[in-house]
């Protein structure tokens, strides 16, 4: 048996590198290593009053943790609403309300109070005060063509809310979602809003194919990242962005042209030496230890199969291992402190 684990994976898929379908086959859902990779199992039970059943068949958006209770996570799916556990993933129980079906795009946790948060399906944004029991509507987008991608709370007091919108428009709350304000219009496809825990007034934003920005003073200015990136061909095209758990300024920017790792808070960057070429595959799914940043993980996918690959140098040497479903790895997650346990979602891409 297993205890705590979290497990987060955001942003689209796009289309494969060589401009194939995907060609994938076996369950989705999720699973769990208990050593780094080599065996793993799924993690899908959904009791019911008609008995046990699978969520095998449900693709991974995003998995938020609880960070106030290491054993309640938020699944997130890409078509059949909002799951909860309350025992690490053993069992997952389906929330109620207007996010109990469809795509789930984001939830933001009050970093103080774990029963208030914030869920968008891309039209409406709702908020509990009760731990997802019920919600009530406190935004809508009513362009047809403009859906919310992203919710994060700035993780400092007053604990503002920032929304980010398909169009680029990134809005604030500053009353806890009473009323909204424009921070930026950045134009371009937001993909995430990424709070930094070890900075006040410092988050980041990404887009789906114009790179990263940042602001330093809680939105009031944004500054283009994008002069670092401009040297990798494709680097702009995001996939997944990860902060260093533990050590500030250190960021990881996944995209198609591969892995990039800047220790300055995204002032420069240099590229993660892969197995796979710049540019080859594209990767969904990639985490570090916490303790030990030598150890990284991703996995690698082209239009009929993905890889898992392993390293405990840093990057400079690899290993593979096969993974345990033909479908799409989305997100992956070390544990913080089993940091030999590796979770993995999977999605079955739709056509």
């Amino acid at each position: 048996m297993f205890s705590a684990f979290l497990f987060i994976g955001q942003g689209c898929i796009g289309a494969s590198t060589s401009g194939d379908a995907y060609q994938t086959s076996g369950p989705a859902g999720m699973y769990i290593s208990t050593d780094k990779g080599e065996a793993w199992s799924p993690i899908v039970s959904y009791p019911t009053s008609d008995g046990v059943q699978s969520l095998a068949g449900v693709s991974v958006n995003k998995i938020i943790p609880d960070p106030h209770d290491t054993q309640t996570f938020y699944w997130l799916s890409r078509a059949n609403g909002m799951f909860f556990t309350i025992d690490s993933g053993k069992t997952w129980q389906r929330v109620r309300g207007p996010l109990s079906t469809g795509f789930v795009y984001d939830l933001a946790i009050h970093p103080e109070d774990s029963c208030t948060m914030y869920g968008s399906n891309g039209t409406y944004i709702y908020k509990s005060e009760d731990c997802a029991r019920t919600w009530v509507e406190v935004y809508r987008e009513s362009r047809a063509n403009v859906s919310i991608r992203s919710i994060a709370f700035q993780q400092f007091s007053p604990y503002q809310i920032f929304v980010g919108s398909s169009n680029g428009d990134v809005l604030v709350s500053s009353d806890l979602g009473s009323s909204w304000s424009l921070s930026k219009r950045f134009g371009k496809y937001i993909s995430g809003i990424f709070p930094d825990p070890k900075q006040a007034d410092r988050m980041y934003v990404t887009t789906k194919a114009r790179g990263l920005y940042r602001t330093d003073d809680a939105g009031a200015t944004w500054k283009d990242m994008n002069a670092g990136l401009s040297g990798y061909p494709g680097s702009l095209e995001y996939r997944r962005f990860l902060l260093h758990p533990n050590k500030a300024d250190t960021l990881y920017w996944i995209s198609t042209y591969g892995i990039l790792i800047s220790a300055d808070a995204g002032e420069s960057w240099n590229p993660m030496s892969l197995i796979t070429p710049p540019g080859s595959v594209q990767i969904y799914s990639f985490a570090i230890n916490p303790k030990n940043d030598n150890e990284i993980y991703y996995t690698a996918t082209i239009p009929s199969r993905s890889t898992f690959y392993r390293s405990i140098d840093g990057g400079q040497n690899w290993i593979t291992r096969q993974l345990p479903t033909g479908q799409i790895p989305t997100a992956m997650y070390v544990h913080p402190e089993q940091t030999n346990w590796v979770y993995l979602g999977f999605t079955i891409p739709t056509t």
